[in-house]
């Protein structure tokens, strides 16, 4: 669905990011008004130059689908480095970004075999032109994309909280539902294991 998408900003989960109005870093507001542009993937081979899609290698690496503007439908897969502090995330089912480590929202579960979230944000309803996606991506300490038993979205907080999931993955990407704006979100993953694994997760307004 979002292969066709452009994709306008990203938007971040700490304050370092100008522009969106940050209450605090356990609960923040995001805006439209934010200019944060992440790096997207590039094609690299001019003899086949056009984007088709992009996934995380790794966490400092994108590998990135490309194919001929001349002769469509032969894909090329090429690698693409995250710069210096950045971390890939997969943002949609077919875009991957390289995001500020320091902007990004990033944690790990301290080698313990419990589930873990990350500071919870509240979301604010974009313009009507645009639709809020989210992704997590999670890492070993190696930063090769290590598969945990569960990701989860968490609306809400305490015993009213609702939780979202995917089973047995290493990324978990999806869309904001109108009904949830205004609500406060976590993303949240279980290991499975004590084996130490960090995440990386970020949002983003997609032009529809």
């Amino acid at each position: 669905m979002f292969a066709q998408l452009y994709i306008i900003y990203i938007f971040f989960l700490v304050s370092a990011v100008v522009g969106i109005p940050v209450v605090n870093l356990q609960d923040q507001i995001f805006s439209i008004d934010g200019s944060a542009v992440p790096t997207r993937p590039k094609c690299t081979d001019p003899n086949n130059a056009k984007y088709k899609s992009s996934t995380c290698a790794t966490r400092k690496s994108v590998r990135v689908t490309c194919e001929s503007f001349s002769q469509p439908g032969t894909p090329v897969d090429t690698n693409f480095s995250c710069g210096d502090g950045d971390s890939c995330v997969n943002i949609t089912p077919n875009d991957a970004f390289c995001v500020d480590d320091s902007s990004a929202q990033v944690w790990d579960n301290k080698n313990q075999n419990l589930a873990v979230c990350s500071a919870p944000v509240t979301l604010v309803p974009p313009h009507v032109s645009f639709q809020l996606v989210a992704g997590m991506t999670t890492y070993s300490t190696t930063g090769d994309p290590i598969r945990v038993a569960e990701l989860a979205a968490r609306y809400g907080e305490g015993q009213s909280s609702r939780f979202e999931s995917v089973y047995q993955g290493n990324e978990y990407t999806f869309s904001i539902k109108q009904e949830d704006f205004s609500n406060k979100l976590s993303f949240c993953f279980y290991p499975g294991s004590n084996e130490e694994v960090q995440a990386v997760a970020s949002l983003a307004y997609v032009l529809m």
